[in-house]
C-alpha cells in the first residue's frame, strides 16, 4: 500500500514538472497596453480598463456630486441630465455647486434646479417636462415646487400631474405657493380634473401650518360646490373659534349668496 503511494505521489510531481516546462501553458489573459491580468480564459471585454468611457455628459453630471461645478459646467449638459445629477446628489446630501453670490449649500441647489427647469421649459420635449414637473413637484423647496407648479400649468393637462399636484400641496405649510397655487387648481377644476381637491383642503384646514391652513379657509370659495359644501359647513364648525373659522364661516357665506344670486 504505501509503495503504491509512493508511486502515485511520484506521477504527480513528475507530470507537475513536465506541464511546467511547456511553452503552452495557460497564462493570464491580458488588456493590450494595459498590464492587468484578467485571470485565465476571463475574456478582456470584462476588465475595468476594456469597458467603453463614459459619455462626457455623463461625466460631467458626475461631477457635481464630488467637485464643485459651475453654472456653466450645468449649462453646457441637456437640462434633463443636469436635473438628474441635482436631484442625485441632494438626495445624498453630496453636491457642491459653486456660486457667485455666496448662498449656502440649499439655496444654492435650489437656485440651480430652478435654473434647470427654465431650461427644461424652453428646450425639453412635453413628456420630459411632465415627468420633471411631477418630480419636482414633490421637492422640499417651495421655490422649487413653485417652479415645478408653473411648468405643469403651461403643460397639456393630464390626471398624472394634477395628482402628483394635489398630493405635494396637500403636505405643504407653504402658504407663498399654496397662493401660486390656487389659479392651476381652478385651471385644472375647469377642464373637470378636481380629484383629491376637497381631501387636500380639508385636510390643510384641520392639520396644516397656521398661514397654510388660514390661506385655505380664505381662498376656498372657488372650490366650493352642491357637492362638498356641506362637509366644509362642518369642519367650520368643529374649528376651533378664531380667525381660521371665521375666514372659512365668510367663503362658506359668500358662496351661499353666490348661490342666491346675491
Amino acid at each position: 500500500m504505501k509503495t503504491a503511494l509512493a508511486v502515485a505521489v511520484a506521477a504527480a510531481l513528475a507530470m507537475g514538472w513536465w506541464w511546467a516546462q511547456r511553452g503552452d501553458a495557460p497564462a493570464a489573459a491580458t488588456v493590450p497596453g494595459a498590464g492587468v491580468a484578467t485571470g485565465p480564459g476571463l475574456p478582456a471585454s470584462v476588465s475595468p480598463l476594456a469597458w467603453p468611457a463614459a459619455s462626457a455628459a455623463s461625466a460631467e453630471a458626475a461631477a457635481v456630486a464630488v467637485a464643485p461645478a459651475s453654472s456653466a459646467a450645468l449649462a453646457a449638459m441637456p437640462p434633463a441630465q443636469a436635473l438628474r445629477a441635482l436631484t442625485q446628489c441632494h438626495a445624498a446630501n453630496t453636491c457642491r455647486v459653486t456660486s457667485q453670490e455666496g448662498l449656502d449649500g440649499h439655496f444654492e441647489i435650489v437656485a440651480a434646479l430652478t435654473q434647470q427647469l427654465e431650461r427644461l421649459a424652453a428646450q425639453g420635449n412635453p413628456a420630459e417636462q411632465a415627468a420633471w414637473a411631477r418630480e419636482l413637484l414633490g421637492f422640499p423647496d417651495g421655490h422649487v415646487q413653485a417652479a415645478a407648479l408653473a411648468l405643469a400649468a403651461r403643460l397639456p393637462p393630464s390626471v398624472e400631474t394634477q395628482s402628483a399636484a394635489v398630493s405635494a400641496l396637500g403636505k405643504t405649510y407653504d402658504a407663498v405657493l399654496l397662493d401660486k397655487a390656487y389659479p392651476v387648481l381652478r385651471q385644472w377644476q375647469q377642464l373637470g380634473l378636481t380629484a383629491g381637491y376637497d381631501d387636500m383642503f380639508v385636510g390643510l384646514v384641520y392639520t396644516g401650518g397656521w398661514q397654510a391652513a388660514q390661506s385655505v379657509a380664505e381662498n376656498v370659495g372657488p372650490f366650493l360646490n352642491a357637492g362638498n359644501v356641506t362637509r366644509f359647513e362642518q369642519v367650520a364648525r368643529e374649528l376651533q373659534p378664531g380667525a381660521r373659522q371665521q375666514a372659512l364661516l365668510r367663503s362658506l357665506r359668500d358662496y351661499r349668496l353666490q348661490q342666491q344670486g346675491g
